[in-house]
């Protein structure tokens, strides 16, 4: 090789698109810490950085710095060219977004993309194209919005792809108020979803145009036949299984079933995904390559990509063409794509090339759980399974490949090991055992799935589509019961409830250095796994350490209720009502989860009397004591407020709709903090707002500002 073309820019080896892409994440990640403002500028530094890279390939210079720069300017170009086009993605930064034209009284319309049955409501994601206000033509819009629907027979009929109108003053999503909760403001946003509505009446809204005859329509008019052939053999949490795992129905799942997948590490196999499209592609293949042998000539090798790919996206529509179908569909075409070539390709570059492709048209899916567990169980996969699977050589074809499989399955468990404890919080520790029989069983269930399918809805044979149905729901009964097995074995489920971002580096890092040195087998790789563990270890000790919660107290927002909890030296209590279970997760339950602690008793605020918990905590109501903090409770239907004192107080707790003009006559000094809780009706915050402002007092409003936590030392 002349030294003019081994110094020629962009020369990235084997793997080409995999530094594209990491510059592309690198852009995106930009842009969303700085903000989708600065689109214009992100592109103008795109085309000048791609004008400079194309000056270094056309006047080519045999030095090793100018090739360099060359490829600097290209990995640059495509760096900003991802903040851009996540800037520029951004729903609110572009000129047709909905809220740019609607006013109070306009009607929205717009088609119905997912329905999802809530607590109280049906949720339904819809994309807006028109807004209507008077007798004039609608104006185009873009945007999403949930649409909030009444539990009733209008609601009943809807379908996805129906357009609908509806009135309504569409409001933002509100953060989290409470710590640590579900913060669903920022997963819609990551769907492009910023706004929401909620109608309360059938008459609210109606639907335009019923789902038409387009072919996503066919394909939902096919899983619901599909879903009517299981509901003849199977039922219960067979049925709700079986049509999770083959066409994506998940409404059916009981949470007895959903935390007994989710504690033994199975609960990927209840949402149609990579597996599932991985199941197909391996039946199809097998059958077209072993089976009919296309594969022979070059005719047949291109029919049997081309089959595969159709056949794959077919599948995805069917299974409702969720998020982490078209992942799984895209990067099983572009490996079916690969073999085009008829010559092995490199895995990494195949997946950077899905990974170009599905960033580039939706930019968000990178911060999606999903699209991160999806790419690092293949990386673990292509890993460690080959190493893993030469470890041990057992006699016999189906004892092999069932090694081969626990192989795969602790491969993909050790490429998301790092994402799963950081999101989830938790470790399934018979995982080896559970993984493997659950992709087993997942394969059988897919396999009989479709012959059954194609038995009962298309051929009709109705002894063929017997036998199916019954061996399709014997299988799934079988792989429940092995999973509630799993779950009720003693330390099936290990919490690590203070994983953090820091604990997942270290510990991808660890990994990669481990994969690194099969590879290699490289000393040096080895000793940076064992450093990089021992450091893990270290700051998981410093966070325990760090964890305790003496002297913390928290005003939880409960939405018409008070609740206050109080830990001190391991003891805790609570003051108000203990909400209820179902409510748990939404107010007090994730934090007293996260710090480990559980009320010993709950005190209602209006009747703790002279109560003295620790010498810490004192009670005696309107006073509560707590370290160096003195509270005082205005309640309005308990005590009268001038039998309150403000001598000595620091906090003022307002509940039970007491009114801001009962206030006056106290006075208090404005360094007294006044809290109110979400017992007080927001229809009164615009008085309290005001009076703070008008005496120069701190106001802290659990409704809009959050949970108040204080903590002493």
């Amino acid at each position: 090789m002349s030294q003019f073309n081994k110094y020629a820019p962009a020369a990235w080896g084997t793997v080409p698109f995999l530094p594209v892409v990491f510059a592309l994440i690198a852009g995106i990640l930009v842009a969303d810490w700085l903000g989708p403002d600065a689109s214009t500028l992100w592109l103008l530094l795109s085309i000048c950085s791609a004008t400079g890279a194309l000056a270094t390939v056309v006047w080519r210079m045999p030095a090793r710095w100018w090739s360099v720069v060359g490829s600097g300017l290209i990995l640059l170009s495509v760096l900003s060219f991802g903040a851009w086009r996540f800037s520029a993605a951004h729903a609110p930064q572009q000129e047709l977004f909905f809220t740019n034209f609607h006013e109070a009284g306009d009607l929205l319309a717009g088609t119905v993309e997912t329905l999802k049955p809530g607590r109280s409501r049906m949720r339904a994601e819809v994309r807006l194209s028109h807004v209507f206000r008077g007798a004039n033509a609608g104006i185009p819009v873009s945007g999403k919005l949930l649409v909030y629907l009444p539990p009733d027979e209008q609601t009943a009929q809807l379908k996805t792809g129906d357009e609908i109108v509806f009135k309504a003053a569409p409001s933002k999503i509100a953060p989290p108020l409470n710590p640590l909760v579900f913060d669903f403001r920022a997963y819609a946003a990551r769907r492009g979803v910023h706004h929401q509505v909620f109608l309360r009446t059938a008459a609210d809204w109606r639907v335009a145009t019923n789902a038409g005859s387009g072919i996503y329509a066919r394909a939902q008019a096919w899983r619901r036949a599909w879903f009517k052939t299981f509901q003849d053999h199977l039922s219960g949490d067979e049925l709700a299984v079986a049509a999770a795992l083959v066409i994506g129905q998940r409404d059916l799942i009981t949470k007895e079933v959903k935390s007994a997948y989710t504690e033994t590490g199975a609960v990927h196999v209840l949402a149609v995904s990579g597996l599932h499209v991985g199941i197909i592609f391996m039946i199809l293949t097998f059958f077209l390559e072993r089976v009919l042998r296309l594969d022979r000539t070059k005719s047949g090798r291109l029919a049997v990509i081309f089959i595969s790919v159709f056949c794959i996206w077919a599948f995805a529509l069917v299974s409702g063409l969720s998020a982490s179908v078209q992942r799984a569909a895209i990067m099983f075409s572009m490996l079916a794509a690969g073999r085009i070539a008829f010559r092995k390709t490199h895995v990494f570059n195949t997946l950077s090339v899905a990974a170009l492709a599905m960033l580039v048209y939706e930019p968000s899916q990178l911060f999606h759980v999903g699209f991160q567990l999806s790419f690092t169980a293949i990386i673990g996969i292509v890993a460690f399974t080959n190493y893993l699977d030469r470890l041990v050589r057992l006699s016999g074809l189906l004892a092999q490949q069932a090694w081969s499989a626990i192989a795969a399955s602790t491969g993909a468990q050790l490429g998301t090991l790092p994402l799963s404890l950081l999101y989830f919080k938790q470790f399934p520790a018979y995982f080896m055992a559970s993984g493997t029989l659950v992709i087993v069983f997942a394969f059988a269930t897919m396999f009989l799935g479709l012959l059954h399918g194609f038995s009962a809805g298309l051929l009709g044979v109705t002894l063929l589509a017997n036998t199916t149905g019954w061996l399709l729901s014997v299988v799934v009964e079988l792989q429940n019961a092995l999973i509630f097995f799993f779950g009720k074995l003693p330390g099936a489920l290990i919490e690590l409830r203070l994983f953090d971002g820091l604990m997942s580096l270290l510990l991808a890092l660890a990994i990669g250095c481990l994969a690194a040195f099969l590879r290699w087998r490289k000393r040096g790789f080895l000793v940076a796994t064992g450093v990089l563990l021992v450091l893990l270890f270290v700051w998981a000790g410093a966070q325990v350490q760090g964890s305790g919660t003496d002297n913390e107290l928290t005003v939880f927002h409960v939405s018409r209720g008070s609740l206050i909890d109080v830990v001190s030296a391991g003891q805790a209590w609570s003051l108000g009502t203990q909400p209820q279970a179902k409510d748990l997760g939404f107010n007090a339950g994730p934090l007293r989860q996260h710090l480990a602690y559980a009320p010993e008793t709950t005190f209602p605020l209006s009747s703790v009397t002279d109560t003295s918990l620790t010498a810490n905590i004192n009670l005696r109501f309107p006073y509560l004591a707590f370290g160096t903090s003195r509270w005082g409770v205005l309640d309005g239907k308990a005590t009268s407020p001038p039998e309150l004192s403000l001598e000595g107080l620091t906090h003022l707790l307002v509940v039970n709709d007491f009114k801001a003009k009962q206030l006056a006559s106290l006075a208090p000094e404005p360094q007294l903090l006044i809290i109110l809780d979400g017992s007080i009706p927001f229809y009164r915050w615009a008085a309290w707002r005001a009076l703070a402002k008008e005496h120069g007092w701190q106001l802290h409003i659990t409704g809009e500002d959050g949970a108040y936590r204080l903590h002493i030392l």
